[in-house]
């Protein structure tokens, strides 16, 4: 099993196992796997090492616990779950409607698109002003059910979230508080 800096990187799927977690806060089971007797939630897929790389750091540095599977598009980052269990793949419905923490900006006058810039990585990110804060992209899903599932994983971690609305989905963003704005040149 190869060894990314001091995290595990999985390349055999009989290592670990698929399986759908119940987290006491969801209404909806989510995708995770558990490995050696842990379980992990469904992070992100990246294409790059490097790329995962960064974004293992990031988590790292924030407190969490990462393993890395590697899959026939690149490399999936997932998350440790103290208080995960186990789940069957029974179909639940989750509600829609957001807490009250989790602002959903249906226009694009509520918000800024820009470059942003956070200490931790070298290159600017997508990124939002609101509130005369920035948030960085953490992806974009299909339906506000997943927005607002994804923004209260989030926010039970500590983060703040922001949802927007456009053609191409539901954005889910990240507060950076240590984040800048990118000047643009010419």
């Amino acid at each position: 099993m190869p060894i990314m800096t001091d995290r595990i990187i999985l390349t055999q799927q009989m290592e670990y196992e698929r399986c759908h977690l119940s987290l006491p806060d969801e209404a909806t089971p989510i995708a995770g796997i558990s490995f050696k007797g842990n379980y992990y939630s469904f992070f992100k897929v990246v294409t790059t090492l490097d790329r995962a790389n960064q974004l293992v750091d990031r988590l790292v540095n924030k407190g969490s616990r990462t393993v890395v599977t590697t899959i026939p598009k690149g490399f999936c980052i997932w998350v440790y779950e103290a208080t995960a269990k186990a789940r069957s793949r029974k179909k639940e419905t989750a509600s829609t409607t957001p807490p009250r923490s989790i602002r959903i900006l249906k226009s694009d006058r509520d918000y800024r698109p820009c470059q942003i810039l956070v200490p931790d990585l070298d290159k600017p990110l997508t990124g939002i002003a609101y509130n005369e804060q920035f948030h960085s992209l953490l992806r974009i899903v299909r339906d506000e059910a997943q927005a607002i599932e994804l923004a209260q994983k989030l926010e039970r971690k500590g983060n703040s979230a922001v949802i927007t609305v456009s053609a191409y989905g539901y954005s889910v963003w990240v507060f950076e508080p240590e984040a800048r704005s990118v000047e643009r040149r010419g």
